[in-house]
């Protein structure tokens, strides 16, 4: 038996308006174009919230002395110091280097992994005390805690020490935090 797909198939055309395919084309469009638009706002509020957050009442509160403040509303504002950092992904290894050579080595993991089949628990035993020598390859994966990382970072920034950016992403600046705000219901 042949399937002809051409024969065997209704035409399309025939059960589907053009111009009804074309209408709710145009309603997918429309509806992509308002996600991205909404996209767009997000994007733009969340770069105000983190200036107001970051710059604006930081420096207003500090120039007052402040680090917290209670409102009337019940709710409160605390300025506090944040500090993030990360290795730079294609700089991975070298940041890792820099930080061995910078007395931050023992905050770098190396794990060494070797995988064996069932039934090859012997084997692992051997390979335990003879590792190499038996013909495996070893799988190797050296890694930074990221809490470790920015803890030990944070500790050198402090000091005085410096962070090259060329491997690692630092942010060093302000939060606020408001908590215990009342509940708007207008």
């Amino acid at each position: 038996m042949t399937i002809n797909l051409r024969a065997d198939a209704p035409s399309q055309v025939e059960q589907t308006n053009p111009e009804k395919l074309t209408d709710e084309i145009k309603k997918l469009q429309d509806i992509q174009q308002e996600i991205q638009n909404y996209k767009d706002r997000i994007k733009d509020l969340e770069d105000s919230e983190s200036y107001l957050s970051e710059v604006i009442i930081p420096d207003m509160m500090n120039a007052m002395n402040l680090k917290t403040m209670k409102l009337k509303d019940g709710s409160e504002i605390e300025v506090s110091n944040k500090f993030f950092a990360s290795a730079l992904a294609p700089k991975r290894a070298e940041a890792y280097q820099w930080l061995r050579d910078n007395g931050l080595g023992n905050i770098v993991k190396n794990e060494i992994t070797v995988r064996f089949g069932k039934d090859e628990d012997t084997k692992a035993t051997q390979y335990a005390t003879l590792a190499r020598g038996q013909g495996y390859e070893p799988e190797q994966k050296v890694s930074v805690h990221a809490g470790t990382l920015r803890v030990a970072l944070e500790d050198l920034h402090t000091r005085g020490g410096q962070i090259p950016s060329e491997y690692f992403s630092i942010f060093a600046g302000y939060r606020t935090k408001i908590t215990g705000k009342s509940k708007s219901t207008d």
